[in-house]
């Protein structure tokens, strides 16, 4: 009625080792020397990413302080804080929608 335990194992070879195996490109199976042998071109990829995004916050900032130039000039001044906060709010969930889809990718 007891269980005993068994010489025998009966644990598929993966569980043996402490689970499923990594995929190719993670870091358990990463050889220490494959950071010595990033390509030029990888390191010319992430320069350019590292440049749009630059320019993208640039473009970011701009529009944003634009739009508060356009509210200033064709809203009254009596519905500009109104117009100022919709749009402030506006910014702020996009932000949020960016940054929990962002965190949701990276965990």
């Amino acid at each position: 009625m007891t269980e005993e335990p068994t010489t025998e194992s009966t644990a598929p070879t993966d569980q043996k080792r402490g689970g499923p195996s990594a995929p190719p490109g993670s870091p358990e199976n990463r050889n220490p020397s494959d950071d010595e042998s990033r390509s030029a071109v990888e390191y010319l990829e992430w320069a350019a990413l590292t440049v749009l995004v630059v320019v993208a916050l640039i473009a970011t900032l701009r529009f944003y302080f634009s739009v508060s130039a356009a509210v200033d000039t064709f809203v009254t001044h009596r519905y500009r804080p109104l117009f100022m906060a919709g749009f402030n709010l506006v910014v702020l969930l996009g932000c949020g929608i960016g940054l929990s889809a962002l965190v949701r990718r990276l965990a």
